[in-house]
């Protein structure tokens, strides 16, 4: 049973008092108060109270939103408003060098939207798209199921504005039916959300990230009004009265990080600790809570005394919901500015990010932590073993469960995480298995109903003193405990070794770098775990006398790992589509797919063929081929793959996958479902072409990750 507290405090309260009145310089790498002391007096100062004010300063205090519906956009007067705001929080606390460290972006500002028919006014919300005439636009509702290319047969919608049912979770997001309208020469969109999103009640609205141009003025409309406009349709045309205000502007916009600093004994290295301050609607959980607990965990470390080792920079992030038009990677443009543009001399000085979306949530019985693999020991020795470790009280009865749970795409840890930064994030999206979402998300995400109803102060009581701790466990250890065996476990779940050998992957020379990979790791992990426990061991006892040898023997250490740690992201971690993976995986997987397709295809089995096998094709991108035109998949492939939008692409730069090009044979089998022994010689040609591409593409990787496995191995040497 991990934390034999009690004890420890009490050793380290004699400790302490046998020490009154010995002088600790700054270089001394231990604080003058004992970790029990240090780690209590944090516990007694944070205030969850402190956290939730600021949360519902940011909920409900109009200067601080665009629009009566809310929204504070990436760049906008009210993003700009809420920076100030805390600039002087982070002032009031104490923090030093309070700045607001300005970042590129383009601007969004939501100022208005709605919509009247028949001299209603209707309950709307916008996406990051385009306005209307300042009069309004005025025409003809056309409801068009899905909006699917299908959708649109036999109808006119030219000059029209298109109704829809949309579900972003299980079917696609708005950027498809919306690009898919335009192309089918609407003027507008009204998209009610049938499933997926804002299921909560039949008036819940939804926003998103849109993922594509600005396009056409697309608002969200509750399923209520959905529904009773399309009442309206069967008894006749329907004209309707659409006005949005929307500034959107390409490259105009300057969004703010708001930083401020907790001087360590030393600014050689430092720990991040984060969220964004930037909402769709009011945002209480998200993010303002966030925001609030990141400052909550400040000024607990000011108000308690707390002199950590290392820098501690609180960074408040602009532009995480949106950030950018006509890209696929639109969000966290705020972070991945900071860490690519403002401060790139953070990589390899930043020993951690720990990041917080929604944090005063109980999404379930249980929490837990997503980060990069290599911090997943850390993470479980912290909540296992650790004597300082908070557990949660009144909340999460399972406890922290500590399998390892890799960092998505979906909040700024991963810009950070791409860019070579060890990075960490509250459990908030994803349950155990990483697949489902947790019902917040379908029910009350980006919707109106974010509201302070939300809060559960035991929640937010937990995260910022778990999170506050695991902060000053970093800092007061020598050696940042990073284990690389997590990489080695990653690529060999990965390896399809049957299919790497028939392209022509020398398997022999990539498992053996494999294996010398995992041995490196071992050795490395070892060492880090010795220094720690010996450092730990001699603080306990009072050996100061131990205490530098072995923190500059666990800095030494730190080095090597921060470099083995930004070189494994650089090339070992690549991306499909959102998807983290290791970079051999697409080729890997799309072969194999393509090859189902076609065995399928041959013994004229294409209801198979499409049901289980051609729309999983490039993660799932072949699904949106089925249902729209050629155009609209045109516009997501430029944005992907685009020679001229390849500067475009934030976090998913220089890491993205090589898509197998088969849409036009995905889109003929799906329209030939129903059809008995039809000839798909053609269809099948357009596989095996895509197939012999993708087997260089997979043979070259192989070779490329073998090179890698080894350098990395020499660095952790």
């Amino acid at each position: 049973m991990k934390k034999t507290l009690s004890l420890l405090l009490l050793l380290s309260l004699v400790l302490s008092l046998a020490s009154c009145g010995q002088k600790t310089t700054t270089d001394d790498p231990v604080a003058a108060a004992t970790l029990a002391e240090s780690y209590q007096s944090y516990l007694d100062t944070a205030e969850p109270s402190y956290a939730y004010d600021i949360a519902l300063e940011l909920t409900t205090n109009p200067e601080y939103f665009n629009a009566e519906q809310g929204g504070r956009n990436a760049g906008s007067d009210a993003e700009h408003a809420a920076a100030d705001y805390l600039v002087g929080v982070m002032k009031d606390i104490g923090l030093a060098d309070v700045e607001k460290q300005a970042a590129q972006c383009d601007r969004w500002q939501f100022n208005s939207a709605s919509l009247t028919i028949d001299g209603k006014d209707y309950n709307v919300y916008t996406y990051a798209t385009a306005s209307t005439p300042a009069e309004g636009l005025t025409a003809e509702v056309v409801y068009v199921n899905k909006g699917t290319r299908q959708d649109y047969e036999g109808l006119d919608v030219t000059g029209k504005i298109v109704l829809l049912d949309i579900d972003q979770r299980n079917d696609w997001w708005i950027t498809y039916p919306m690009l898919e309208a335009m192309h089918q020469g609407a003027v507008g969109v009204l998209a009610a959300n049938v499933g997926g999103f804002a299921q909560i009640a039949d008036d819940a609205l939804n926003s998103q990230d849109i993922c594509g141009p600005v396009g056409i003025p697309t608002l969200s409309i509750g399923v209520a009004d959905a529904k009773e406009i399309q009442e309206k349709l069967k008894a006749g045309s329907v004209s309707a009265t659409m006005k949005v205000d929307n500034e959107v502007e390409i490259d105009a916009g300057t969004t703010y990080n708001i930083t401020g600093v907790l001087k360590g004994k030393s600014s050689d290295h430092q720990i991040l600790v984060g969220g964004h301050y930037d909402v769709h609607f009011q945002g209480f959980q998200d993010d303002n809570c966030a925001v609030g607990l990141v400052l909550a965990m400040a000024n607990a470390m000011v108000k308690s005394g707390y002199q950590p080792e290392n820098d501690i920079v609180f960074c408040l992030h602009g532009a995480e919901e949106w950030g950018s038009s006509y890209t696929q990677y639109d969000w966290t443009v705020g972070a991945w500015e900071m860490i690519n543009h403002v401060h790139p001399e953070w990589v390899g000085k930043t020993l951690a990010f720990l990041n917080f979306e929604l944090p005063a949530y109980e999404f379930g019985s249980y929490t837990s932590t997503y980060s990069a693999p290599e911090m997943f020991s850390m993470l479980d020795y912290f909540a296992n073993e650790y004597a300082y470790s908070p557990d949660p009280e009144g909340c999460f009865s399972d406890g922290v469960l500590t399998e390892g749970y890799q960092t998505y795409t979906y909040s700024d840890d991963f810009s950070y995480y791409a860019a070579g930064v060890p990075s960490t994030v509250n459990g908030f999206l994803l349950q155990k298995d990483m697949e489902t979402v947790f019902p917040f998300y379908e029910e009350i995400y980006h919707s109106q109903y974010d509201t302070p109803d939300t809060y559960n102060e035991n929640v937010m009581k937990f995260n910022l003193r778990y999170y506050g701790a695991l902060a000053m466990y970093i800092d007061q250890t020598p050696a940042l405990y990073l284990d690389f065996t997590s990489q080695y476990d990653r690529i060999a779940a990965s390896l399809d070794e049957d299919l790497m050998a028939e392209v022509g992957v020398d398997m022999a020379e990539y498992k053996a770098a494999l294996e010398n990979l995992k041995t490196a790791a071992e050795a490395k992990k070892a060492q880090v775990e010795e220094v720690n426990a010996a450092y730990l061991e001699a603080r306990e006892k009072g050996e100061t006398d131990k205490l530098a040898d072995l923190w500059q023997q666990g800095r030494t250490l730190t080095e090597q790992n921060l470099k083995a740690f930004e070189y494994a992201q650089k090339h070992l971690l690549g991306l499909m589509y959102e998807r983290p993976i290791v970079p051999h995986e697409a080729p890997q997987e799309n072969i194999q797919l393509c090859r189902d397709v076609i065995d399928c295809l041959k013994t004229g089995d294409v209801q198979t063929a499409v049901d289980e096998y051609a729309w999983t094709v490039n993660n799932v991108l072949e699904w949106y081929a089925m249902y729209f035109s050629p155009e609209t998949i045109a516009v997501q492939d430029d944005m992907l793959w685009g020679e001229d939008n390849k500067d475009n692409l934030y976090w998913g730069t220089d890491i993205g996958f090589t898509k197998a090009d088969v849409d036009a044979a995905t889109r003929s089998i799906y329209d030939r479902y129903d059809e008995k022994g039809g000839d798909f010689s053609k269809e099948i040609a357009v596989y095996e072409a895509a197939v012999k591409a993708q087997t260089q593409i997979l043979k070259d990787l192989g070779s490329e990750e073998t090179q890698s496995m080894k350098e990395l191995a020499d660095l952790l040497a």
